[in-house]
C-alpha cells in the first residue's frame, strides 16, 4: 500500500473514533440534563408537605391556621397513599398541634389515630371538604387565652356524605402558640 492510502485510512479511523466520542459526549450531556431537570421539577405532594413540616420553625400563626392544618392532615390521612413511616411523621405533626393536657390524657394518641384512619379507610370514608367557619377569642382556660373554632367537615362515604361541624377548643401555651385542647361535634 501506498503511504498516502495508509495515511487516509488512519485519518478515517481517527475521524470515526473522534466522531463516536463526540456523539457519546452529546448523549451523556443530554442524559444528565434530563436527570437534573427531572429532580428540579419534582412536585412536593401533600404527604411530603406535611411530613417535612417542622413545627418548631413554622408553627401556624393563629387558631384558624392550627385547625386548618389539623383538617389538612386528617384529610390526607383518610385519602392519600403513604408509607408507614410517612403516616408516623404526619401523626407526629398532628400531635404537635395538641395541648399538653390533651396529650397527657391520651393513652396512646398515635395508635388511636392509626386505628381511626384504618377503620375509616376500610369503610371508604374520606374528608372531601373542610372549612373554618367561626372563631371566638373571648375566653380563659386555667388563666390562659383560649378560643373556640368551628370547622365544617364533609365526611364522604362512597357516593354519600355527612356534613359535620366540629367545635375545637384551643388555648395558648407558655410560648403563646395556639394548641388544640379538645373538640366535639357541635349541636345545631
Amino acid at each position: 500500500m501506498e503511504e498516502s492510502t495508509k495515511s487516509a485510512i488512519i485519518k478515517s479511523i481517527v475521524l470515526v473514533v473522534l466522531g463516536a466520542i463526540f456523539i457519546g459526549g452529546i448523549f451523556l450531556v443530554v442524559l444528565r440534563s434530563k436527570k437534573a431537570s427531572d429532580s428540579e421539577n419534582y412536585v412536593l405532594t401533600v404527604v411530603d408537605e406535611i411530613t417535612t413540616t417542622n413545627l418548631d420553625k413554622s408553627y401556624p400563626a393563629d387558631p384558624k391556621m392550627v385547625v386548618e392544618m389539623y383538617g389538612k392532615i386528617m384529610q390526607t390521612l383518610y385519602k392519600e397513599t403513604y408509607t408507614d413511616e410517612q403516616e408516623d411523621r404526619m401523626i407526629n405533626v398532628l400531635a404537635g398541634l395538641m395541648d399538653d393536657e390533651l396529650m397527657a390524657n391520651q393513652t396512646n394518641f398515635h395508635k388511636s389515630i392509626k386505628d381511626e384512619v384504618k377503620q375509616r379507610k376500610e369503610n371508604d370514608y374520606s374528608i372531601s371538604v373542610y372549612q373554618v367557619q367561626r372563631i371566638d377569642l373571648e375566653a380563659k382556660v386555667d388563666g390562659r387565652n383560649a378560643c373556640t373554632v368551628d370547622c365544617y367537615f364533609y365526611l364522604r362515604q362512597g357516593t354519600g356524605g355527612i356534613p359535620i361541624i366540629y367545635q375545637f377548643v384551643l388555648r395558648q401555651d407558655d410560648t403563646r402558640r395556639w394548641k388544640i385542647l379538645g373538640w366535639q361535634p357541635k349541636e345545631e
